[in-house]
C-alpha cells in the first residue's frame, strides 16, 4: 500500500463519518448524547410519577387498616 492510497482511503472513509478505527462523527455523537438527554428525562418524569402512585398507595394501605367503630 502506498501513502497516498492509505491517506485517500482515510478520507473517503472520514467523509462516510468513519474511518478504519471506528470514529463516530461528531454529528451522530450530538444525535446520541440528544437522545440519552431525552431518556433521562423520561426515567426522571417515571420515577416520580412511581413515587406519586407508591405514596397514594401507602394512604390507601393506611386508610384501609384504621379500625371503624
Amino acid at each position: 500500500m502506498t501513502e497516498g492510497f492509505l491517506h485517500a482511503s482515510i478520507i473517503e472513509e472520514s467523509n462516510k463519518g468513519y474511518t478504519e478505527y471506528g470514529y463516530r462523527g461528531l454529528e451522530e455523537l450530538r444525535q446520541k448524547d440528544k437522545t440519552i438527554q431525552q431518556l433521562q428525562e423520561q426515567i426522571s418524569e417515571l420515577q416520580i410519577q412511581l413515587q406519586r402512585m407508591e405514596n397514594r398507595c401507602n394512604d390507601l394501605q393506611a386508610k384501609a387498616s384504621i379500625p371503624r367503630y
